[in-house]
């Protein structure tokens, strides 16, 4: 680089930043999709399927565009460091911080690249991967032999059971806590193989005690003179044996992975609506607000032990600072999402915190540069 105008500078830097990028999505690809590979060849591989090959292959890379919004921060952290030792060991860095354009300006052209990236990974990126995420989680439901499916829309919370020689429909108005262990206001129908109507149970309230619901207040409506659910009439209230417990009711309302950005917002208001919580589902809103602003911030951070450090530092020396800091954000943004679903301190606080934090340390890193 001889002739730092503006323009030529930003193209430059533009142009190396992305390269980086490349290597560094490339490779975190590659790992993402060998653990993804091994982990579903370990799933099907008792498993007599056609086209195993083909199922592998389709469901490892279902995974991937979550995959890829999951792994973003640490993607960009170090595409940054990458970035910037390129330019530390050429001696570029140096050149440009005393050239006559902004000192800042090495490290802003790949920050606000990183904002817009963050941009189209929440807007276009998510709705893919909670798309196929939906597909993944439906196909490895079926092959484990689980077709148990539960949805939730404007009329209620839906279960469909499937069981040996029947299936059960089940609807709910509400879940009374979150604990998931009252329903209000259910309604179970029992069909046979060929959806037949075998009878109806209907309960003001069930208590779920791991797979034994205790349907309260009952009435039985039978057809064909047919055995009633597959439980005992006491008075009032019915023992019922379900294949539905409160675990995976846990599990399906607590993917917030599922819902994409664009739904996020109706899917809380039908959870709370529910009588469900939708806590997970607004820590996914602000992580989904603050991803932009996050990648923005890797890039700051990474200039704190890039530039104007030691050159003589190899590049695995860098990188390995960069996983060391990886972890130690990775544990900081989990623990204080911990704390803030415990109710300790406000959900919006807990996703924002460490990324404020992360934003004020790299602005007082750039006064320094800017001083320089």
């Amino acid at each position: 680089m001889k002739n730092y105008t503006p323009l030529k500078l930003i193209n430059y830097l533009s142009k190396e930043f992305f390269y980086s990028l490349f290597l560094v999505f490339l490779v975190f690809l590659s790992l993402s999709l060998l653990i993804n590979f091994v982990e579903e060849i370990t799933f099907f591989k008792e498993k007599k399927i056609d086209d195993f090959i083909w199922m592998v292959s389709h469901l490892a890379l279902s995974k991937t565009p979550n995959t890829i919004i999951e792994l973003s921060i640490f993607i960009f952290l170090f595409s940054g460091i990458l970035f910037f030792v390129k330019l530390q060991k050429n001696s570029e860095i140096n050149t440009i911080l005393f050239s006559g354009v902004s000192k800042l300006l090495p490290i802003l052209v790949p920050a606000i690249i990183s904002f817009f990236f963050g941009l189209t990974l929440i807007f276009l990126l998510s709705p893919i991967s909670s798309a196929s995420l939906k597909f993944y989680e439906n196909a490895k439901r079926i092959y484990a032999a689980n077709e148990n499916l539960i949805v939730i829309n404007n009329t209620g919370l839906w279960f469909m059971e499937t069981l040996p020689n029947s299936y059960n429909i089940i609807r709910a108005d509400t879940i009374s806590n979150n604990n998931f262990s009252k329903l209000k206001n259910v309604t179970i129908y029992n069909l046979d193989q060929n959806f037949n109507f075998i009878s109806r149970s209907d309960s003001k309230q069930v208590l779920i005690k791991n797979k034994n619901w205790i349907l309260e207040d009952a009435k039985i409506l039978s057809g064909n003179n047919k055995p009633n659910l597959a439980g005992k009439s006491t008075n009032s209230s019915i023992d019922f044996v379900s294949t539905i417990n409160i675990n995976d009711l846990k599990e399906y309302f607590s993917n917030a992975d599922t819902v994409s950005f664009w739904e996020i917002t109706s899917s809380i208001e039908k959870l709370n609506k529910r009588g469900y919580s939708a806590d997970e589902l607004r820590v996914k809103f602000h992580k989904y607000l603050s991803l932009p602003i996050y990648l923005f911030g890797m890039i700051l951070l990474s200039t704190i032990f890039t530039i104007g450090i030691n050159r003589d530092y190899n590049t695995m020396m860098y990188l390995f600072f960069g996983l060391v800091l990886g972890f130690l954000l990775y544990f900081l943004n989990d623990l204080s999402i911990a704390v803030g679903l415990a109710n300790k301190v406000p959900l919006a606080v807990s996703v924002w915190s460490p990324i404020m934090i992360i934003v004020f340390l790299s602005t007082i890193n750039l006064l320094k540069i800017n001083e320089k």
